[in-house]
């Protein structure tokens, strides 16, 4: 991989646990197509991995025991979810039925803000993913509660 375009390879979030025991969260990169076991069983000795402090570091394939990719759903789909006035279900955000009262409605939001709220993973060592997602997550159950709040107060 040394040479290679960075434009032409993509970045993938794992999990890498060494032989050691040793737990790594980072990204490696994938060529255009490529999957993950591509990059393992290629010739290659070392991957390219980004630590989650974007430093980069080589790996040697024969020191990892497990790589896991995490699936992580991309936050731009969210974020255009809610500026959609026709595709944003308030109620099915928060997780409420439509006959809710306004204290359903109120505990589903607080119920919801306290899983998503994203400095809850702050002092944590996780993806940058992640903490968009909690982010986008946390502004579309606010825009939810906001909403439902101006109407159950205007009936």
């Amino acid at each position: 991989m040394f040479g290679s375009n960075e434009t032409e390879r993509q970045r993938v979030a794992v999990t890498l646990t060494l032989s050691t025991g040793e737990v790594l969260n980072g990204h490696v990169f994938l060529a255009t197509a490529q999957k993950l076991r591509d990059l393992l069983n290629n010739p290659d000795q070392f991957i390219d991995f980004e630590k989650r402090d974007n430093t980069l570091t080589m790996v040697a394939k024969r020191s990892i025991a497990m790589i896991a990719a995490l699936d992580l759903p991309r936050t731009d789909h969210l974020y255009r979810r809610t500026v959609s006035p026709a595709a944003f279900d308030p109620y099915h955000t928060l997780g409420i039925d439509r006959g809710s009262n306004a204290g359903e409605v109120r505990a589903a939001y607080l119920a919801k803000a306290r899983l998503y709220h994203p400095d809850k993973l702050a002092s944590k060592d996780v993806p940058k993913e992640v903490g968009d997602y909690m982010n986008a997550m946390f502004i579309r159950i606010q825009k939810a509660y906001d909403e439902l709040e101006t109407t159950k107060a205007s009936v």
